[in-house]
């Protein structure tokens, strides 16, 4: 009888490969206090994810290569075994003339178009998870994703009470997207072989529409 049950279970359930729960994608810079507080929010995010999916990790690039070297073969498969994006926003996350950050927003897009058209349309969610640390989100994203709002900061700022609550709401809001993808009809991740970043001329176009240059505040 329990071995029918297990069977009703699984069947039709994929394998799935995914690797990490979620890709932390942010505009990296060089000051070392402000890198301190994005690896404070991986480490509390990646304890509340270990409560919904034990072993799976949590991404964040912390290697500052430049240039061309910046995407390489092992950060875009990180990227595309991840079951989704988390987008820590600041004003300069897409910025024309840094488009690292732009250039992961737009692999994760594509991800996104063909990942979700392997499950059923009750099922799909984005996945792309914005969090706002500074400044406002383009209309085009708040339009179309669910989005949180984090104020940090310092490094400890991760690790109140308010923030710790948002981070278990992000931890479950991964797990679901994951969960879903159990009904695929095949594994998510079989476009990973040979997976690349688009190129920063593939994403310019874009950012002319998306980017406008920062107001200036009138002298008095």
């Amino acid at each position: 009888m329990l071995e029918r049950i297990l069977l009703s279970v699984t069947v039709g359930m994929v394998d799935m490969a995914f690797k990490h729960a979620c890709f932390i994608s942010y505009r990296h810079g060089h000051e070392p206090g402000v890198q301190r507080i994005y690896e404070s929010f991986r480490r509390e995010l990646a304890i509340q994810v270990e409560l919904y999916l034990p072993g799976m990790e949590v991404v964040l690039d912390t290697s500052h290569l430049r240039g061309g070297d910046f995407f390489n073969e092992d950060l875009a498969s990180a990227l595309c075994n991840s079951v989704c994006m988390i987008l820590l926003f600041s004003p300069y996350y897409f910025d024309p003339r840094n488009t690292y950050a732009a250039r992961e927003y737009q692999a994760m897009i594509s991800l996104e178009r063909k990942r979700l058209a392997l499950i059923s349309p009750a099922n799909r969610k984005g996945l792309i998870i914005p969090i706002i640390i500074r400044g406002s989100l383009p209309d085009e994203i708040t339009k179309e994703r669910q989005y949180y709002t984090l104020d940090l900061l310092s490094p400890d700022d991760i690790k109140k009470v308010e923030s710790r609550k948002k981070l278990k709401r992000i931890a479950e809001d991964i797990y679901h997207r994951h969960e879903a993808f159990r009904t695929a009809t095949k594994d998510p991740c079989g476009l990973c072989n040979g997976f690349k970043f688009p190129s920063e001329e593939d994403v310019r176009s874009w950012l002319a529409g998306i980017t406008s240059p920062p107001q200036r505040m009138p002298w008095r």
